[in-house]
């Protein structure tokens, strides 16, 4: 049996379903000895998030294994159904949700792991320029971005600056400090970037490296995110 705060456990499903283009409906959640883990893959493949929500965000812990679920946008629909502290059981093929009084309760039929599109396969990945930034910064960034239509966003770094530029009728320029960065280094995105981090609310590590994947990594009290985002290459 697990017991947590409800808010807890639907912020950190929100931020590994990704959204928009790159939301996953289905994917393999790990109850194991260090918390909730989960790693998915978007259906273009064009971002990937591995989670970890922490065993310490529990009021209870149970180590239950591996749970299949599918139609995800329903699955958030009924977690949004209770408040408070939740408890989370498993009895074989069903995965039961109820409120501590045990006055509202659903039980959802869970996927056979073989049924469902799974890859477990680390990218190897090394980059050149690592910075901070907070989500709100990125958000208010992506949000001029998007006021041209399939805009494409360019990350270039110089000595202590990073540069956002976009495509579009409406070309802005933002920039953030960061007395790490060395220069040198252009990257370009698209929609999937904005899509795959647009749910992280916290302090964000972003790395990156010329015509590369960006990762972007959220660590708070309750969990770790983790999010690699492919660049958009071959235009000017």
């Amino acid at each position: 049996m697990l017991k947590i705060e409800s808010g807890l456990i639907k912020d950190f499903f929100d931020k590994v379903r990704m959204s928009g283009g790159q939301q996953i409906r289905e994917g393999l959640f790990d109850f194991t000895s260090e918390g909730l883990k989960v790693a998915v893959n978007s259906e273009t493949k064009q971002a990937r998030c591995v989670g970890l929500l922490k065993k310490a965000a529990f009021v209870e812990y149970e180590a239950i294994g591996k749970v299949g679920l599918n139609d995800l946008d329903n699955v958030r629909k009924v977690m949004e159904r209770f408040g408070g502290e939740m408890i989370i059981e498993r009895s074989g093929h069903l995965l039961t949700m109820k409120n501590k009084t045990d006055k509202k309760r659903v039980e959802i039929e869970l996927v056979d792991e073989r049924f469902l599109t799974t890859d477990i396969t680390e990218p190897n990945l090394e980059f050149d320029e690592t910075f901070t930034a907070t989500s709100t910064e990125m958000k208010d960034i992506f949000n001029d971005v998007q006021i041209n239509k399939d805009s494409v966003m360019t990350i270039e770094t110089e000595a202590k600056v990073v540069n956002f530029f976009n495509t579009g009728k409406y070309k802005f320029k933002n920039q953030i400090l960061c007395d790490t960065v060395k220069g040198g280094v252009k990257v370009k995105f698209g929609a999937p970037l904005i899509d795959s981090i647009n749910k992280l609310d916290g302090k964000l590590e972003i790395s990156i490296k010329t015509d590369y994947p960006a990762k972007i990594r959220e660590v708070t009290e309750h969990s770790v995110i983790t999010i690699i985002c492919a660049p958009r290459v071959g235009e000017e």
